[in-house]
């Protein structure tokens, strides 16, 4: 029998669309194609979001010639009159699932209406899929067939999500109007769910279909006609959202598989209780853990999710360019589009790195815990960067302290709560616990994720007295008590804030200063605040002012602008605020007197500037960031050098 022979699309505008042709369980699969301008409004057909699987031992699926094919009697199928094409086990599974008895079935699947021979063609595919499954009638998820009590967890799913609603903005789940439950909102409260309904929902979550990168654009984009397919059960997606939210947020009762399903919930995080809408900068917190064949597709799956300023900064999908050229492209194109560097905080050393130092691997795992967020060590000020070679980025910032040494933190995903404390306490021990006071531990080890931080406050962050608290008990002589650490409580919310830095590493640096930086930083690294770039970096120097990019690090007293514009006044302190126009925070200032929030740094009055436009700019988008002169900052005795990053 013939291999099916794909004809060239009559242009980037059209897609296929694949015809399954009716028919029962044991019957073969049989499809047609048809080619369609796109978009076009007429055109109806469900796009199909499922695993790959491997490509050992596929199994043949035959095309008819035509769409007369559709109308053939079932049972009267000879291969004689077919091409045939090969696809995997788990689309042949899914297809002989998902087709119907009685009629044929419209579809967009990526493996068959996608010549995925023709890179040339695949490029401009691959361009327009965010489209494809946006504008499907559609989105059909198939997770496989019915295994593991499947049928259970999905009842339990569709049941739970019919009682609530979630609002991924401000991460708040509540109970549906009529709902008579509100403990279902409460997330201090445990899930009403016993030991067979853990478990079934813990096989559930642990298939592959979740772990696939592709599936977030697939599914995050789908009209609310979405469902989610396993075995001959659905649940639409509407409540397949809202259930998996609150099973993230909210405590669960203690089963045998607890840690396991905690582990899972943890790596499917970012894609559970995140917005549709992603960036560059939070893309690999969101999406790191998740899989995908081809490191390329680290940016080309998120494509469609992004906004649109950050869609133009990517290169369009072409599979005969290098990981390393697509990298460098966005990365540098990023930079220069907002005028600031805040992507490089997404970069950490790696002894095989194909990139520069400088450049974001998307294809790794990068936790935000990693970026040290929520740090505004450049104020407001604009980036000033320069290209005097081929894959040399010269930056502008000041050296402020050198390494002296790093001390590895260990797992402290541990409990109970007073375990932490303890190892804590080895830990300071090997620091010296008379070198920094309480006050210092604390600021470090929370990372400025107090409660207060947040305008308005955040109940389930904690309190920097109660940080200091901890800290001060930590670095006693004290037998830990039962009631040192009760569950929920300021005191626990700092510690289990502290358990996310394992694997970092607690750095002492000349001056005094204490701080926090990735794995592999080590003694004689420099610690630079630079223009445009939110976080410190860590820079190992290669000699002639020449630098290897370690990672961003946190160190209090360098995180709020200071190295740059000297000290907020007293009464202002730096908070993220959230802006309800654009459904998520923002850097700001607060007067601690009044409890003003504004967006504009009252520090850059002190500087000779126009700032006119720059306001009008902030009332529109306070992010805005202002360009500065970096001789006006030295002539204000600030030390300016170039940093050259290869």
């Amino acid at each position: 029998m013939a291999e099916y022979q794909y004809k060239p699309l009559p242009g980037k505008n059209y897609i296929r669309v694949v015809s399954i042709h009716p028919g029962k369980s044991e019957d073969d699969i049989v499809i047609s194609f048809r080619t369609s301008p796109f978009p076009q409004h007429r055109l109806c057909y469900d796009a199909l979001s499922y695993v790959w699987g491997s490509e050992t031992d596929p199994l043949p699926v035959y095309v008819g010639r035509s769409d007369s094919n559709i109308i053939r009697a079932i049972g009267k199928f000879h291969h004689a009159e077919h091409a045939k094409t090969l696809v995997t086990q788990n689309l042949a599974v899914a297809l002989k699932h998902l087709r119907y008895v009685d009629k044929p079935r419209a579809m967009w699947i990526d493996a068959l209406c996608i010549n995925q021979a023709d890179e040339a063609e695949k490029g401009p595919q691959v361009a327009m899929m965010g489209e494809i499954y946006r504008l499907a009638y559609r989105v059909v998820a198939w997770l496989g067939p019915e295994e593991n009590d499947s049928n259970h967890a999905m009842d339990l799913i569709n049941n739970l999500g019919s009682k609530i609603k979630y609002d991924p903005d401000t991460k708040i789940i509540s109970v549906v109007d009529g709902g008579t439950d509100p403990s279902l909102g409460d997330r201090t409260v445990h899930l009403p769910f016993n030991n067979r309904d853990l478990h079934s929902i813990y096989h559930l979550i642990s298939r592959k279909w979740f772990e696939r990168l592709w599936i977030r654009q697939e599914i995050l984009l789908a009209n609310s006609e979405a469902i989610i397919t396993c075995g001959s059960q659905q649940v639409g997606w509407t409540n397949f959202r809202p259930s998996l939210a609150c099973i993230f947020l909210k405590p669960k009762p203690h089963f045998r598989l607890s840690k396991q399903l905690d582990e899972r919930i943890g790596f499917l995080g970012g894609f559970i209780i995140e917005t549709s809408e992603t960036s560059l900068v939070t893309s690999r917190y969101k999406y790191g853990n998740s899989h995908c064949a081809d490191p390329r597709d680290r940016l080309y799956a998120i494509l469609a999710l992004l906004s649109d300023a950050e869609k133009a900064l990517i290169p369009s999908p072409d599979y005969s360019k290098s990981c390393a050229e697509i990298y460098t492209h966005t990365a540098l194109q990023w930079f220069d589009y907002f005028g600031i560097l805040d992507l490089i905080t997404q970069c950490e050393l790696q002894d095989d790195a194909s990139c520069p130092s400088w450049v974001p691997d998307w294809s790794r795992r990068f936790d935000l815990a990693s970026t040290f967020a929520y740090q505004f060590a450049s104020s407001q000020l604009q980036t000033c960067f320069e290209l005097p070679q081929p894959d040399v980025l010269r930056i502008t910032g000041i050296r402020k302290t050198t390494v002296k040494r790093c001390h590895l933190i260990p797992d402290l995903k541990i409990r109970p709560y007073s375990r932490i404390a303890e190892v804590l306490r080895t830990l300071m021990l090997s620091v010296g616990r008379d070198e920094y006071t309480a006050d210092t531990y604390a600021k470090t080890l929370g990372l400025n994720m107090m409660a207060d931080y947040w305008a308005p406050p955040r109940a389930w962050n904690h309190d920097l007295d109660e940080a200091k608290r901890v800290m001060e008990l930590i670095l006693s002589d004290c037998q830990f008590k039962d009631d040192d650490f009760i569950r929920g409580s300021d005191g626990t919310k700092f510690l289990t804030v502290v358990s996310q830095l394992r694997g970092k590493r607690l750095i002492q640096g000349t001056g005094g200063f204490l701080g926090l930086g990735p794995e592999s930083a080590q003694e004689g690294d420099e610690a630079c605040v630079i223009l445009g770039c939110s976080a410190p970096l860590l820079l190992r120097p290669l000699g002639n002012d020449t630098f290897k990019l370690v990672g961003p690090c946190f160190m209090a007293g360098l995180s709020d602008g200071e190295a740059f514009l000297g000290p907020l006044p007293e009464d202002v302190r730096i908070v993220e605020a959230y802006v309800e126009a654009f459904g998520r925070s923002c850097p700001s200032f607060k007067n601690t007197v009044s409890g003003e929030v504004f967006h504009e740094d009252p520090r850059l009055k002190l500087l000779p500037l126009d700032l006119d436009d720059f306001r009008e700019c902030l009332r529109k988008y306070p992010w805005d960031r202002i360009y500065v002169d970096p001789e006006m900052l030295r002539g204000r005795g600030v030390d300016l050098r170039w940093f050259d990053l290869v």
